[in-house]
């Protein structure tokens, strides 16, 4: 019962750590670009948000796409009786295939992780593989990737 009641308590506030930062992020991000580009130009071409939402799951993901295919955002996933997880993504987009470093809180912890996503007339598709962990990282150990279209994450209007 206690464990249950910490876990909980864990929870809530790690939910509420989470909520209070989402809207300062992205004006932190700005400041640091600006104060890093030598001319202020604005290289972002267009925003794209995506989500799976069934059930008791849902991932959003929001994609700020460069002209030179760079793309940042923001990642999460509330799967049911899963830990919530949400970060940040950086990566590339190429043709179709979206490779990325995703850095997330679970639980409390820190993570990072690689991400692959294919990108398919519905929407965003994730692919998984074999991974390997080295520094902290798990990192893909082949590119023989199996999607899992069960969680077909299709485009919505960003939050």
């Amino acid at each position: 019962m206690k464990s249950t009641t910490y876990i909980f308590l864990s929870l809530g506030i790690f939910l509420f750590a989470c909520k209070s930062e989402v809207p300062e992020k992205p004006e932190e991000a700005s400041v640091e670009k600006q104060e890093i580009a030598a001319p202020k130009t604005e290289s972002i071409q267009k925003i794209e948000c995506y989500t799976y939402l069934e059930n008791k799951d849902t991932i959003y993901m929001a994609l700020r796409i460069k002209d030179d295919s760079i793309v940042e955002g923001d990642l999460s996933y509330s799967l049911f009786e899963k830990d919530q997880n949400k970060g940040s993504i950086r990566g590339r987009i190429s043709n179709d295939s979206l490779f990325a470093s995703y850095q997330f809180s679970s639980e409390g912890k820190d993570s990072e992780r690689e991400i692959f996503f294919l990108k398919s007339p519905d929407g965003f598709v994730e692919g998984f593989t074999e991974t390997e962990e080295s520094n902290g990282k798990t990192s893909f150990s082949n590119k023989d990737f199996k999607l899992n279209d069960r969680y077909t994450l299709q485009r919505t209007d960003c939050r």
